[in-house]
């Protein structure tokens, strides 16, 4: 493999032209543009239009969604701790045309585990993006509990992964490197925002996971697992003329269902879909059930979904610190993105009544 670009603004037609080929598709590209896209602003990697010009005749898309890492020190460690690109490459090789959901096809996708480096050239979808500060209506969100339901039973407890390095769980080594990052970032937000969720909850989630977080991570690696996608949310979804498609694959992992629902509906939650987050619980548990998972009550969902709320509500306090601590203003949107993370994920843990569903 020719060595992989730092940005893709460096991408060349006899690189595209060579890596598409590589994937069967025999074209030659004349001329690749590369343009950012507007109000998008990636934390750990680019996320670009890739306009390609073909010298002749050509099977494939002229305008195609393009990713890499990102070329910078904070970028480099969260990658580290996170294996981010590894795991989205690992998904479009292995298992993308498994999933029960739709999701765009993959052009390009190399991804060098030793230099950091990574391109994946995606389809473009054509719609409108979700958008986790303006919720869609009910029938969404149903549609997608749905759906991720019927992903969860249907790699319940799979051997498919079999030996895939990237399909990582909760006893990755690196995981630890983030133990300090959210130590820190939990500490500075919390005295200066002392009211985000009661005072018992928050102290509960410092006790537990903040000071103890290796006990922890050992309980919820004992948990019965699925693949979950690990950041389901309207953000990364784009709701195209034939339905939703689910972007974003790169924090795919071996875990417990209610990480992914506790997030989908903590981070989307809006007046309407917490009045019927019971209907939404029912849509979800019929399908889990359906697609092979196991029949669960509500208070069993429930109970799952709790068990995440560690890790979700303090990861998003730490990654809000990180994003004031970058500088951003109170409006700017990428930090309305991340309080509404806190706001959203303490909300379950209120009404779930966190503290109780988990015995420390």
């Amino acid at each position: 493999m020719s060595q992989l670009p730092l940005s893709l603004s460096e991408l060349t037609p006899e690189f595209v032209s060579a890596r598409l080929a590589a994937g069967g598709h025999d074209v030659e590209v004349a001329a690749v543009d590369v343009s950012p896209i507007s109000g998008f602003t990636g934390i750990m990697g680019e996320v670009v239009v890739v306009d390609l010009t073909y010298a002749g005749s050509a099977d494939l898309p002229s305008t195609m969604i393009g990713k890499c890492p990102l070329d910078d020190d904070l970028a480099r460690m969260y990658n580290q701790v996170m294996n981010s690109y590894k795991r989205e490459n690992g998904f479009y090789r292995d298992v993308a045309d498994q999933v029960p959901m739709r999701v765009p096809r993959a052009y390009v996708n190399d991804y060098d585990e030793e230099a950091g480096r990574g391109v994946l050239l995606l389809e473009k979808i054509e719609g409108e993006s979700g958008d986790i500060l303006s919720p869609p209506d009910i029938e969404s969100f149903a549609t997608l509990a749905g759906q991720l339901g019927t992903m969860h039973g249907q790699f319940w407890q799979s051997p498919v992964y079999g030996d895939l390095d990237w399909a990582i769980d909760w006893t990755l080594p690196s995981l630890r490197l983030g133990i300090p990052i959210i130590q820190e970032g939990w500490s500075a937000v919390r005295e200066v925002w002392p009211d985000m969720a009661p005072v018992e909850i928050l102290d509960f989630f410092e006790r537990t996971w903040v000071y103890d977080t290796e006990t922890w991570l050992e309980r919820i690696a004992e948990r019965p697992w699925t693949m979950i996608h690990g950041d389901y949310e309207f953000d990364n979804i784009f709701f195209g003329v034939e339905g939703p498609v689910v972007l974003d694959w790169q924090t795919l992992m071996k875990s417990f269902p209610g990480g992914d629902l506790a997030w989908f509906l903590g981070l989307g939650a809006s007046d309407e879909s917490i009045a019927e987050e019971g209907a939404l619980l029912d849509v979800y548990r019929a399908a889990l059930a359906a697609a092979g998972g196991p029949d669960w009550s509500r208070d069993e969902v429930l109970d799952d979904a709790a068990a995440s709320l560690q890790f979700h509500c303090t990861s998003a306090v730490a990654s809000l610190h990180g994003v004031i601590a970058g500088g951003a203003p109170p409006e700017d949107r990428t930090r309305q993105r991340f309080e509404k993370m806190v706001t959203g994920m303490m909300g379950c843990a209120k009404r779930w009544q966190v503290v109780d569903r988990i015995l420390d």
